[in-house]
């Protein structure tokens, strides 16, 4: 071959499976620019910045090739020609000597730099970006290039600068969808961390601003996410003379107008983190989306007790809220569950009965929904309802989307039920969104919900999720977060399967025996020894759950002052939903006391409020407390004052606490014919679960009696109940 006119021997491009054998060259682009080869740092000549940066350059080009008068004009353009191909040869020379021969190529007029054992970050980078961005994010060590120029070289310091740009857009986006992620699943401090980093990136992202905006509202900052929007704006009108979109301006107004329910008050622990169930968490906020995006869908949250059905909804319904929906929700309580339409008018004093768009709803719809508001029309037909439902359903959605709840669901009326599951059926376009949370039993609710639940997916548009127990993986993330005092990696880790084990996975149990834990240090020793001396670990343990979780509520309970823990204790004995009356008689606290303590117990916990009652939080604590913070003298006391201001309401659930009450008080014959009475009357008024609970009553009342004509009553009343179904 002849010799080519510069006096060079030209090399002949080696394909790269036929290169020799090279050191592994490592590029890193991100953050401070530099190499590694063979995991060292490389001879000095290949850092120098013209000689780095022909390797990035030619590592970014078109199959990682360029032609010798490109580079001669990227790199050298002030010296004449002899001179800057003399520089190009001597830094491809240096180059070979310290990297390899064969690390670049050369073929006529172009140069190539050899792909084998090549790695360079932001190709790595850019390869995950769609699959893996959460691997993607980890090569964001920095801006592209960061703080790197070249001398004399304003084409490659043009060719930087425009690389900059597109490297940070796509890191920031790739942040972003690490952001979202992060808020589906309820981890808020993880979605502002990549929100930060892309607005790092991109100070004018939108995307980001947005994502961080939601994560701050979404852990009930929303007076920090109205101030930082207003940063963000002040910024884009100085550096761009522009004002953020209409959709980011329209969310900023939502938050600082409070769409989102208020924050809890000051518990005594902190909210535990978010663990577990992230498939259920990304199906519930997909599906809410859809709805909010204008298709019309159903949401069941199915799970047994203490699985987070509750706590899910609420983030659901916080994120369609963000998103610019208006929510609804009722929680009934099982009081509810024999009363017609309860659960309805507990959807109008949550706002049903005001939403805006109503106004444009069908007169006499409305005038039918009001009605069953005001309990004016007895038992009012079901199909009437349904379409009353529809056409404020249709009149609202077209001005807002609309999510209308039920949590608990197995605690809803019937009818309520069935009409709404009529009314969603009826509205065929538009963005409403309907979601229950019931327990996976279907004889754990009336039979309109196991109606509705067959048609989810079916008839109505929408999703079941399942919410399964926690794994070892998620307990381990709560022992984290709530037990700081278990430092050793080994107790840490019998800590873990200590939980794991007594809970069954129900974060309720885990979260309040670890909360017990943090305050009751006499318990920490015994539980993290697992297992305990000479068994094994599938040997049973001393101590069930349901103890452990006693000594659990029983540590919370203790740390009451003296009239709250009088005022909860008195809430023990009755039903589920608190009467301030009834409380105020048995506790023998003046009304005011009883009001600034439910608040309090509210606050620690004890208690939830749906705007409208108070309610014990949960059936367990009830329990608890009723046998293992009051002496049986201290019990009988305040049933029978229960009792006493029971008897003056006419209402069946007192009726039937009353004689509940009465089953354990007095059960003499007046307390019996009370009982059968009691069952009587819900028959009458088809309250199923009324009549179950007093015929139990009367049940226990008459084992301890004589007498067939009883017994006889109460067969021909079992019988009754059982064709009541």
């Amino acid at each position: 071959m002849a010799a080519s006119r510069t006096g060079l021997r030209p090399v002949s491009l080696v394909p790269v499976t036929e290169a020799a054998h090279l050191a592994t060259l490592q590029l890193t682009c991100f953050g401070t620019p530099g190499a590694r080869l063979a995991g060292q740092e490389p001879p000095a000549d290949v850092l120098w910045r013209k000689h780095l940066g022909l390797l990035i350059y030619l590592a970014l080009s078109l199959d990682r090739t360029r032609a010798r008068d490109h580079l001669l004009g990227l790199l050298w353009p002030e010296k004449p020609e002899r001179d800057a191909r003399h520089s190009l040869n001597e830094a491809i020379r240096r180059l070979r000597a310290g990297l390899g021969a064969d690390r670049l190529l050369t073929h006529g007029n172009a140069i190539t730099l050899n792909a084998d054992a090549l790695d360079v970050d932001v190709l790595q980078f850019a390869a995950l970006a769609a699959s893996k961005p959460a691997d993607a994010a980890a090569f964001l060590r920095g801006d592209f290039l960061e703080g790197f120029t070249v001398d004399d070289a304003p084409t490659f310091e043009d060719w930087a600068t425009r690389e900059r740009v597109r490297w940070r857009a796509r890191g920031a986006a790739v942040l972003v969808v690490l952001g979202e992620a992060a808020l589906t699943a309820g981890r808020m401090p993880e979605a502002e961390e990549a929100s930060h980093k892309a607005l790092e990136l991109e100070p004018h992202n939108e995307p980001a601003a947005r994502t961080r905006m939601r994560a701050m509202a979404l852990r009930h900052d929303s007076t920090g996410a109205a101030a930082w929007y207003q940063q963000f704006t002040d910024r884009m009108a100085r550096d761009l003379g522009q004002r953020p979109s209409h959709e980011l301006e329209a969310l900023a107004d939502r938050i600082r107008k409070g769409v989102l329910p208020p924050p809890p008050t000051t518990p005594v622990e902190a909210p535990p983190p978010l663990v577990g169930q992230q498939a259920a968490r990304r199906v519930a906020i997909r599906v809410i989306g859809e709805a909010v995006a204008g298709s019309t869908r159903t949401l069941a949250l199915i799970g047994g007790p203490g699985l987070g059905k509750t706590r899910l909804l609420t983030e659901t319904l916080a994120r369609a809220a963000l998103e610019g929906a208006v929510t609804v929700v009722a929680s009934p309580l099982e009081s509810d569950y024999d009363s017609q339409w309860s659960t309805l008018r507990a959807l109008a004093r949550a706002g049903l009965s005001r939403l805006p768009g109503s106004a444009a709803t069908d007169p006499a719809a409305l005038a039918v929904l009001a009605g069953v508001q005001a309990e004016r029309t007895g038992h009012p037909d079901h199909g009437e309802v349904a379409s009353a439902l529809a056409s404020l359903f249709s009149a609202v959605v077209e001005e807002r989307p609309l999510v209308v709840a039920v949590d608990n669901a197995h605690y809803a009326d019937g009818a309520t039920l069935a009409a709404l599951g009529a009314a969603l059926a009826e509205v065929r376009a538009g963005s409403l969104a309907f979601v229950f949370t019931c327990l996976p039993e279907a004889e754990r609710g009336p039979a309109a919900l196991t109606g509705l639940r067959s048609e989810v997916g079916l008839r109505l548009n929408g999703e079941s999720v399942h919410l399964p127990p926690l794994e070892a993986a998620d307990i381990a993330e709560l022992v984290a977060a709530l037990a700081p005092w278990c430092h050793e990696p080994d107790r840490r880790s019998r800590l873990t399967r200590r939980v794991t084990f007594e809970s069954g996975g129900s974060p309720f149990f885990a979260v309040t025996l670890l909360q017990a834990l943090s305050r009751a240090s006499t318990m920490r020793d015994d539980v993290t020894v697992w297992p305990s001396p000479g068994s094994t670990i599938d040997a049973p343990l001393p101590i069930s759950v349901p103890d452990l979780v006693r000594m659990a509520v029983v540590a919370r309970a203790s740390s009451l002052d003296p009239p709250d823990l009088r005022l909860l204790r008195a809430a023990s004995i009755g039903g589920t939903a608190l009467d301030a009356d009834v409380l105020r008689e048995t506790s023998g606290l003046p009304a005011e006391a009883v009001e600034d303590g439910l608040a309090r117990l509210e606050r620690a916990g004890f208690l939830r409020f749906d705007g409208h009652r108070y309610a014990l939080a949960a059936p367990l604590m009830a329990h608890v407390v009723r046998h293992e913070c009051l002496t049986p003298g201290q019990r009988q006391g305040l049933q029978r004052r229960a009792a006493q201001a029971l008897a003056t309401r006419g209402d069946m659930e007192a009726r039937v606490l009353r004689v509940e009450l009465l089953a354990d008080l007095e059960p003499d014959d007046a307390a019996l014919d009370d009982a059968l009475s009691a069952v009587d009357e819900a028959l009458a008024a088809g309250a199923a679960r009324g009549a179950h609970r007093a015929l139990a009553a009367a049940d226990r009342i008459a084992t301890r009696r004589s007498g067939d004509e009883a017994k006889q009553r109460i067969s021909l009343l079992r019988r009754r109940l059982q064709a009541l179904g």
